[in-house]
């Protein structure tokens, strides 16, 4: 599936069985991010979305898909869902194998969304949707960009799903689709904290970023690096009494106002990186994996983030950094090296250095 519209959308794994019993987070966003399923009440202690009619609409239509799908012997349960101005978050548990895939079920919510939509504002069926039925989704968008809004469909062409595997994923899922309102709400209200930058240049090196870019400029800054291993012992390092004086060090310089950097690779830097997080206390954290699209961090980072406590940072060439004692840059030795020298470069980051925006 190709990314179509800036949309957040990734590709579905070939290898799962979309006709199998599973529970799935489902997005769908409104075509060009339009804002017409409500507005956000911009209420930080009690937080919400004032729906309009199509979002109270397709919430409604949510839950009655499994009515809907009960016609096909089709078991389908609703376990919560969420519309945004801009999109729309739900939760669905497959209960049973199906004869379709999941795929067909969202095609078909959405489908009956787009209709309803339209009788809303007083339009039946249009002959465009007859002949967008018979183009390739990667022409359908060009097709669409020619009619006028309410004769194009109510959401982009495809969807995104997050399968659950793990045990506890659940809560975790149901939690996070609540908490969309208040985290919106939060952005809004404090965007500096909350910046995405695609790309900003740092002592001649080129990094995209998503958080409170004032960190950068902090006078006291701490990198810190450790061993996986102790060098002499060869023992776990966090385990050794040497991490733990060197562990109380760095939090005390934390708690006094200095910004750890660090890139939480080895379990000790990990160990480190949860206590700033724990406290509060302000964090450079220094990311291979790239940002997507429409990044949200989860909800430990993104809380943090809102108290202006966090910098998530991607070095946009770390493969082509230099070699580690004859090891390629881009196999995971030398990544985890070059990750800790980015993490002292930028920790001799000052307010008065370079700082590049594109």
């Amino acid at each position: 599936m190709a990314k179509q519209n800036n949309t957040p959308y990734r590709l579905h794994p070939k290898w799962h069985d979309y006709t199998e019993r599973g529970i799935y987070m489902i997005t769908l966003v409104v075509q060009n991010r339009d804002h017409i399923l409500g507005e956000l009440n911009m209420d930080a202690q009690n937080p919400g979305v004032i729906l309009t009619e199509t979002g109270t609409m397709v919430e409604k239509n949510w839950n009655m898909i499994p009515k809907y799908q009960a016609k096909y012997n089709r078991k389908i349960k609703i376990l919560c869902c969420c519309a945004m101005p801009d999109h729309f978050h739900g939760v669905i548990f497959i209960e049973e194998k199906m004869d379709v895939k999941l795929g067909k079920v969202i095609q078909g919510f959405k489908s009956g969304c787009t209709r309803d939509w339209r009788i809303i504002n007083g339009i039946e069926k249009l002959p465009s949707d007859i002949q967008a039925s018979h183009i390739s989704i990667n022409r359908r968008l060009d097709f669409y960009a020619t009619l006028p809004r309410l004769n194009r469909p109510l959401f982009d062409a495809d969807f995104d799903d997050t399968i659950l595997f793990k045990r506890g994923q659940l809560q975790n899922i149901i939690n996070y689709v609540k908490d969309n309102p208040r985290r919106a709400i939060l952005k809004k209200l404090n965007p500096t904290l909350f910046q995405r930058i695609n790309t900003i240049k740092i002592s001649g090196r080129c990094y995209s970023a998503f958080g409170n870019l004032f960190l950068l400029k902090a006078i006291h800054k701490i990198a810190v690096k450790c061993h996986r291993k102790d060098p002499l012992t060869g023992q776990p390092f966090e385990t050794t009494d040497y991490f733990q004086k060197y562990r109380k060090e760095i939090i005390e310089a934390a708690a006094d106002g200095s910004v750890i950097v660090t890139p939480a690779i080895s379990k000790g830097e990990q160990i480190i990186r949860d206590d700033c997080f724990e406290n509060g206390y302000p964090l450079i954290h220094i990311q291979d994996k790239p940002l997507g699209d429409y990044h949200k961090p989860e909800k430990r980072r993104f809380d943090i983030c809102a108290n202006g406590k966090l910098l998530i940072i991607i070095p946009q060439n770390l493969g082509e950094m230099d070699a580690v004692n004859g090891v390629v840059a881009t196999a995971k030795y030398s990544k985890f090296h070059n990750m800790n020298t980015l993490a002292e470069e930028i920790a001799d980051f000052h307010s008065t250095a370079f700082l590049q925006q594109y």
